[in-house]
């Protein structure tokens, strides 16, 4: 990296303030820095917001400008172990926007919908009291016609539900701010909400939840009206560290968004990446991900997506034009009629996102298919994976 291009986190968060795009999606491996980016990209648009408050009249309230989910806002949750409840902050925004909007009964529904393909009991139901008076949230078994009350939930499951309350503030952010006339917007709390900052919203998730989140949120952003041309149009900035969720959003937004990888040189000197098809580390542990699931045998649709993206990336690497010239060259003597069935098979469960990436059981033919195909993969580009 050459001495023009090193900047610290300041200057990278101005510089993503500064990009006209609607979305902008950023990848950093561990203890890159990207957690202490999105705290200084929010202290730089709150620190323009107080400024605006110097002109306000005495009382008015501060514009809320950004909104943010990072590490930092899960600390805002605590589990209460003894008591079995979840404990809000209540000098927390969350609440006063959940408590204002009146959004408890789409947070529990949200939350619900996520957690309905991990319960063993496919009759029984986690549902969440409220009580964000005391900030305090508990949680029922409904099973049938009988309940179990106050029970104490997993990790992955308070991770779940806290994400659920982020994505349905975030839902009613965009339902607002794409009412065109502001007189007939239901409230005025967002009409000068310029950025949403989503920072790995996937901690403590299994891969199945991480592709559910990933695909909710793609659908939700692009629900979102844009116009480059208004001031305060909403813009959308979501980090990661978690290749499988990166790769999601990459395959959606990469044609039309702006992707980049966050790189750190040395202590705070840090670049910011345009990415093009050219493969990065992160192929790696896509690699990694697929080979998990084949040695457990629990190999799903949306793995296909996964091998397809490592031809596409391992295509271009070799200079060649499409990922289907990687096929031809780990199959150079099978009919063409084959090699097209192996191309239908991959395409089959990548044409449509959505569709692609739900969980469903596979047929026994098609892992075997799938196991063969990375198999050869691996042999034919000479990736090491450790089983």
């Amino acid at each position: 990296m050459s001495e023009r291009s090193m900047k610290t986190l300041d200057d990278i968060a101005k510089e993503l303030q500064g990009k006209d795009n609607k979305i902008t999606l950023m990848y950093a491996f561990n203890a890159t820095g990207k957690t202490r980016l999105s705290v200084k990209f929010k202290e730089l648009v709150n620190m323009e917001a107080r400024a605006l408050q110097a002109d306000m009249e005495v009382g008015e309230q501060r514009p809320l400008k950004i909104l943010y989910f990072n590490a930092f806002t899960e600390d805002l949750f605590t589990w209460e172990n003894e008591e079995r409840k979840l404990i809000i902050n209540t000098d927390s925004v969350f609440i006063d926007l959940v408590q204002n909007q009146g959004k408890e009964l789409e947070i529990a529904s949200r939350f619900r919908k996520y957690i309905s393909n991990t319960q063993e009991d496919t009759l029984a139901k986690i549902e969440p009291v409220f009580d964000l008076n005391a900030g305090e949230v508990r949680f029922n078994l409904v099973t049938g016609d009988e309940v179990t009350s106050n029970i104490k939930i997993s990790k992955g499951e308070e991770s779940i539900f806290i994400w659920s309350i982020f994505y349905t503030l975030i839902e009613t952010i965009i339902e607002e701010r794409n009412i065109a006339e502001i007189t007939d917007r239901s409230t005025d709390l967002f009409n000068q909400m310029q950025y949403i900052f989503i920072d790995d919203p996937i901690s403590s998730l299994d891969d199945n939840h991480v592709i559910d989140v990933a695909v909710d949120l793609i659908d939700l952003l692009n629900r979102s009206e844009y116009s480059s041309s208004t001031k305060t149009a909403l813009r959308f900035i979501i980090s990661t560290h978690h290749p499988l969720f990166y790769n999601v959003l990459y395959n959606e937004f990469r044609k039309k968004q702006h992707c980049y990888l966050l790189k750190r040189s040395n202590i705070n000197q840090y670049e910011l990446v345009l990415q093009s098809d050219s493969p990065f580390g992160y192929h790696l542990t896509v690699a990694q991900t697929i080979q998990n699931a084949i040695d457990n045998e629990k190999i799903e649709r949306y793995h296909f997506a996964l091998l397809r993206n490592l031809l596409e990336k391992t295509a271009t690497y070799l200079g060649y034009e499409r990922w289907q010239d990687c096929i031809a060259m780990m199959y150079p003597n099978i009919t063409d009629e084959l090699r097209k069935s192996h191309e239908r098979r991959i395409n089959l469960y990548t044409h449509n996102l959505h569709s692609a990436l739900e969980p469903r059981a596979l047929q026994s033919y098609e892992q075997d298919l799938f196991e063969n195909l990375f198999k050869d993969f691996k042999t034919t580009f000479q990736m090491k994976v450790s089983d």
